[in-house]
């Protein structure tokens, strides 16, 4: 588990680079310790996680028996935490950026921390601006967040823009199996 220097300063640095800011690199601990500790991450974005996914599962139709449903989602948010690492590492490899698959998943993983926090920030605005206006912000926050989720990846394998793409598509497609399968089981 990081401390609480390290936590703030890898922050900083998923901060920095939602600027546009590669320095923000320098703030992470990119070691094999860092790589594992990264995934404390997943301890903070928890929460907000089960707000959104509590916020889904509200719009519900039909009856949910809750306890099946924490265990799934919770299953899937695990399976979402190790997916996408997991390709990374036959896909760096395959690519020949193995060197920088600590870095990415490293940043990745902190980055998550605030992309919750803008769709939380999303979901708040999606109650006070009603209708039409409320989807095209949220679809705005989504591009944005690609775009984000992109540049942190071309950052942090030093590759080029159409490889970082092609990464975020890869992410974005399991992410997206992972959500749909959970669904599908309540």
């Amino acid at each position: 588990m990081p401390d609480r220097q390290e936590v703030l300063r890898s922050l900083y640095g998923a901060y920095r680079l939602a600027f546009l800011d590669s320095s923000g690199m320098t703030h992470f601990n990119l070691s094999v310790d860092g790589f594992w500790r990264s995934f404390f991450a997943a301890v903070l974005v928890a929460p907000g996680f089960a707000i959104l996914v509590a916020q889904k599962l509200i719009g519900r139709p039909d009856p949910l028996d809750l306890g099946w449903a924490a265990l799934v989602q919770t299953l899937a948010y695990g399976l979402s935490w190790a997916a996408f690492p997991l390709a990374a590492l036959f896909l760096t490899q395959l690519l020949g950026l193995s060197r920088n698959y600590v870095p990415l998943i490293v940043a990745l993983n902190w980055a998550a921390v605030l992309q919750v926090g803008v769709f939380l920030a999303a979901m708040v605005l999606g109650v006070v601006i009603p209708g039409v206006l409320n989807g095209l912000i949220l679809l705005i926050i989504t591009v944005g967040i690609l775009f984000y989720q992109w540049f942190v990846t071309r950052t942090a394998l030093q590759t080029t823009g159409g490889i970082a793409l092609l990464l975020v598509l890869v992410e974005l497609v399991l992410n997206t199996a992972i959500n749909l399968s959970a669904d599908r089981l309540m």
